[in-house]
């Protein structure tokens, strides 16, 4: 089994395309497409190398199978630390899991660079620059989950569902592309005053049987309907070491949340996600149930993270690096063994689920199982059915019978 290889699509001119960003990718939209056979997902990889089995009975801390640095590529402003991470991912201890982007941007109105940089943008052809957003481009076979940090000033939405909306600091928006949805998401700027924005995006990918979905977006956090469920809401899963000093740990369950916003919404319930967002003091330590057969991968925003194993020395993770986990145990445990005050605080994003094993074929902005199913989606957008989902859902069935029972999954 090896990880998800990738290649391209061919050019399509007449469409503009959000790509996913990796390996050290320009500002240009990077499209690419990339097909994952069925698999085991935890089964012996040839690039981590054969997985330890955890005895009947026997409570083991999971280990680090990789730690990984990425991209910074610098954006909105490129001269002042304006900049996003991409982090790609897909292998089989990573999925559902597609992309985490790490946005961290300002835009101020009396910065000089600022218009001089739209316009090289615009002259250069280089997307998104010149608008300070992204345009109007498609979705189709997966969950997005824009989430905008605590304190942070707005991102604004508007799709081709009818919605329109600014999300701030604390809020999130959870979209089902489903069969097919437009959109364009702009950073909030304003005359007045400079505006700071920080966020995550989260490429979550659908099982086959739910990636005709009806569209459907949704709010969840501070200014919704739907608050955020802390602490790790009813799962009893999350254990604070005792000696840690009150008030400096807090965890906000944001897969949670989605959950009950999903069914508050009317969409169809996916396999459940775990998103985990969690600020650990100097000195403390998290321990989090991980079922053996879940994916799981964390990420650093801020601080120095040492993951605790039993089978291997403590991994250290920093700033904007990410760690994999290995099959090989039933929980995980974060430290922060930094000391201080408040400014050494550690703060992760955790993310794990239980892998789909399904084919997946990844076309920029478009997720399915089949290349048949891409070439789908794109003749769609050319001859402007992309959003009439009775039709897509007719061209699947007719795709699915083409599709060789050979490769069926």
């Amino acid at each position: 089994m090896t990880k998800m290889a990738w290649r391209p699509l061919p050019h399509l001119p007449q469409i503009e395309r959000r790509g996913v960003l990796s390996g050290g990718a320009s500002l240009a939209t990077a499209v690419a497409t990339g097909v994952v056979q069925p698999h085991d997902a935890f089964a012996a990889d040839e690039t981590y190398g054969s997985t330890p089995a955890v005895s009947e009975g026997r409570k083991a801390l999971r280990s680090v199978s990789s730690v990984d640095s990425h991209p910074v590529i610098p954006v909105w402003p490129s001269w002042a630390g304006g900049r996003v991470v991409p982090v790609s991912l897909g292998s089989a201890f990573e999925e559902p899991y597609l992309l985490l982007a790490h946005h961290k941007h300002w835009f101020d109105p009396r910065d000089p660079l600022r218009g001089p940089f739209k316009e090289v943008g615009k002259a250069l052809g280089l997307p998104y620059v010149d608008v300070e957003g992204f345009s109007m481009h498609p979705h189709r076979g997966f969950d997005v989950l824009t989430y905008v940090l605590d304190g942070s000033d707005g991102f604004r939405h508007r799709d081709s569902l009818g919605g329109s909306r600014t999300y701030r600091g604390g809020a999130a928006q959870w979209m089902r592309t489903g069969s097919g949805v437009v959109h364009e998401e702009f950073w909030e700027t304003r005359q007045d005053r400079r505006t700071d924005v920080e966020l995550f995006q989260i490429w979550i990918n659908l099982p086959a049987s739910m990636k005709f979905d009806k569209p459907v977006v949704n709010y969840v956090g501070i200014g919704t309907d739907n608050p955020w469920l802390e602490g790790g809401g009813d799962s009893g899963d999350l254990q604070l070491d005792q000696a840690q000093p009150a008030g400096s740990f807090s965890v906000r369950d944001v897969g949670s949340t989605l959950n009950l916003a999903a069914k508050q919404a009317g969409a169809g319930v996916r396999p459940p996600v775990e998103i985990l967002h969690a600020r650990i003091g100097p000195g403390g330590k998290w321990k989090i149930k991980s079922p053996q057969k879940h994916s799981a991968l964390l990420y650093v925003r801020e601080g120095v993270a040492s993951i605790q194993s039993e089978l291997q020395q403590p991994s250290t993770v920093r700033a904007l690096q990410t760690a994999t986990f290995a099959p090989d145990g039933d929980s995980i445990v974060v430290c922060n063994s930094q000391n201080g005050g408040g400014a050494n605080t550690l703060d992760v994003l955790l993310l794990m689920a239980e892998p789909l094993c399904e084919p997946v074929a990844l076309g920029g902005p478009i997720v399915m199982n089949t290349e048949a199913e891409l070439n789908d989606a794109y003749q769609q957008l050319r001859d402007g059915s992309f959003l009439d989902r009775d039709y897509a859902i007719r061209q699947q069935a007719k795709t699915s019978r083409r599709y060789s029972s050979k490769n069926a999954y």
